[in-house]
């Protein structure tokens, strides 16, 4: 039981870690203005390479941008009456440009590796590939509700998308910064990793907001929710929240 307790006081204080830079750095994005940003030390032809990888990864953050601000800005109308409606549209924005099958079983870790399954039988892997498709639809669902509520809670002034120098024509992995102005001098910072998929197109894999990695804290999250639950990753499912969410469900 005590072992219970620390594990789920364990899991409050990773939701808040989560919930915390989320408000306060993507939900300042409500009313910004996009600033493409572009160090003065690259040349006019590294800025025309629009069709290299790395630069695409950045226009696709940008054009990503741009769509959630007039998301944000229609929802302002409607959200107090219908915020499900908002959930579904922030959905089918996100949904083609976030990888939530990969990251979502980075966040499962050791409880669904390449290594577990090849010790399972092969019922035993056909219900880990089961749980695994399982959890990237309450992960991704959990995710998107999390973040749209910071959204909506929030407003800022500008957000910068930071143009990389370093372009790399035959890279599939790319980091984008972006730089978000609120309510201190100093903007917040996310990272976010990309990945190409196998069509050649990016895919966001992680975020680092402020020095946090929602990857790693999400895993963390996992980890302690399969200790609570004596191992039982259904269960674990079940009572997913990618924290904030005040429909949490509690262990029983």
């Amino acid at each position: 039981m005590t072992s219970k307790v620390q594990c789920m006081a364990r899991l409050k204080k990773i939701r808040s870690m989560v919930w915390l830079p989320l408000v306060i750095c993507w939900a300042s994005a409500s009313s910004a203005q996009l600033n493409l940003a572009i160090n003065d030390n690259v040349q006019s032809i590294q800025v025309e390479q629009a069709t290299t990888e790395i630069v695409a990864a950045h226009q696709m953050v940008e054009a990503m941008t741009d769509d959630l601000l007039l998301l944000i800005e229609a929802a302002q109308r409607y959200s107090a009456d219908d915020k499900q409606r908002f959930f579904v549209e922030l959905d089918d924005l996100l949904g083609p440009v976030i990888d939530f099958k990969s990251f979502s079983r980075a966040v499962m870790g050791r409880h669904a590796s390449a290594k577990k399954m090849a010790m399972l039988s092969s019922e035993e892997q056909q219900r880990l590939m089961n749980q695994i498709e399982r959890f990237s639809g309450v992960f991704s669902v959990s995710l998107i509700r999390t973040y749209g509520k910071g959204l909506l809670a929030f407003e800022g002034q500008k957000i910068e998308v930071v143009v990389p120098t370093d372009v790399n024509p035959s890279a599939t992995k790319a980091r984008v910064k972006q730089l978000i102005y609120g309510d201190r001098q100093q903007p917040y910072e996310i990272q976010y990793s990309l990945r190409k998929d196998s069509r050649g197109q990016w895919k966001l894999r992680n975020m680092v907001v402020e020095s946090i990695n929602l990857g790693k804290i999400y895993r963390n999250q996992f980890d302690s929710a399969v200790e609570v639950y004596d191992g039982n990753i259904d269960k674990v499912i079940d009572n997913w929240t990618a924290s904030g969410d005040d429909n949490a469900a509690q262990a029983q």
